[in-house]
């Protein structure tokens, strides 16, 4: 159920892009990535660390109450991170002439925050079937607008029917989740409030530099420097590199409950994982050198040619990435969500002084190998304290 449900989104996710690039052009691509982009850097904020902890503190189920307030405390956090993208999107240049747009597209925080929530549920009861049915309905909903759509398309519509496509996929998430769980809704609760606050705010911050050195500091850049065009030609080769992680993400959140278990010999299911997962980015990496001209000529067409030397250098960086997702999520269901801000910290400062020095020199070029650089960073801090971690345990 799971391969299916994720080979059926991605080749969802892959047909979209390909729709979107022709009906809005490279500008309008341009400007569809750059308000995704602080999507991406404000939902990082609204979930700060609170599904990550929070499938690991359910699984566990020493607490029954604890969803509730993981609740509770997941909607504040959307609340402020909204508060935050308006300011943004009303005050910063980079957005003048699609100010509604993003604005639009923030709504969509709070909606998430609550599929989020749903996915913890899902995740910690290990009902990946069920979380793989409202997933895959939220992106189907608006491929199927997008087949049947006789009229013109622009950014303002676009994130208008992702608004509605998502309330679809809510409300047949929740009658998936009372499936599995019973619970009601907590009132609010100062005390376990700052107990939750204190055991996912290392990984909240964690999260929230990844999600800026990943996906905004070099979108931002590219537009101050060289506008839409470049962002649109990066852009869409992220989107292909962002899809050919998905297998590994895909793979190590299903086995995330049992790395924060107690049953399951935890050092076999590493060892086991690390070599399928680095067999799969080998094939990939190989792959895609071959295929993108191929790939970029089918999602992008002619006006995107520029894409496939960027997708060809990120491509590398799938080895980094594949091994870095199960040594990061083994050292988060060990306690290490301090360790990992360490690991966020150092890349945020290497990649943010990188890109400031090579972007306005070579532009994406420059942003994809510091992509990758940054990806081989990482992984390898979070080895060394895995081990370090290891060792005293």
């Amino acid at each position: 159920m799971q391969i299916l449900g994720k080979m059926g989104s991605v080749g969802i996710s892959l047909i979209t892009t390909g729709i979107l690039t022709r009906k809005l052009g490279v500008t309008g691509y341009g400007n569809f990535i750059l308000i995704g982009s602080l999507f991406v850097l404000l939902d990082s904020l609204a979930d700060f660390g609170t599904k990550t902890i929070g499938v690991r503190e359910v699984s566990k189920d020493e607490d029954r109450e604890v969803a509730n307030h993981i609740f509770n405390l997941r909607l504040i956090m959307a609340a402020a991170a909204f508060g935050i993208g308006l300011a943004l999107v009303w005050t910063w240049k980079g957005l003048v002439g699609i100010r509604w747009e993003a604005t639009v597209a923030m709504l969509m925080i709070f909606l998430t925050s609550i599929a989020g929530f749903w996915e913890i549920i899902f995740q910690s009861k290990l009902r990946m079937d069920l979380k793989v049915v409202m997933d895959i309905c939220f992106p189907a909903v608006f491929l199927v607008w997008l087949l049947f759509w006789q009229g013109g398309v622009n950014l303002l519509l676009v994130f208008g029917v992702y608004l509605l496509a998502r309330l679809v996929s809510l409300a047949v998430g929740f009658n998936l989740v009372r499936e599995v769980w019973k619970g009601k809704i907590s009132k609010f609760d100062a005390t376990r409030m700052k107990e939750l606050w204190k055991i996912t705010w290392p990984m909240g911050v964690f999260l929230l530099m990844y999600a800026t050195y990943d996906r905004a500091i070099d979108s931002l850049l590219l537009q101050n420097f060289f506008g839409a065009t470049q962002v649109a030609w990066y852009g869409l080769a992220y989107k292909m590199y962002g899809v050919l992680i998905q297998p590994a993400y895909f793979y190590v959140n299903s086995i995330f409950p049992m790395m924060s278990g107690k049953v399951v010999n935890k050092k076999e299911l590493f060892g086991k994982s690390a070599g399928l997962l680095l067999a799969g980015a080998v094939v990939l990496v190989m792959g895609v050198y071959w295929l993108s001209p191929w790939m970029v000529g089918v999602l992008g067409g002619e006006a995107f040619g520029p894409s496939v030397a960027i997708l060809r250098i990120l491509a590398i960086g799938l080895f980094f990435s594949y091994i870095g997702h199960l040594v990061g999520f083994t050292l988060i269901s060990q306690g290490g969500q301090k360790e990992m801000l360490k690991v966020g910290a150092a890349g945020l400062v290497f990649n943010l002084i990188f890109n400031l020095i090579f972007i306005p020199r070579y532009g994406m070029a420059a942003a994809a190998w510091v992509t990758v650089v940054t990806e081989a960073l990482d992984t390898g801090m979070m080895t060394w304290l895995l081990l370090v971690r290891v060792k005293r345990i």
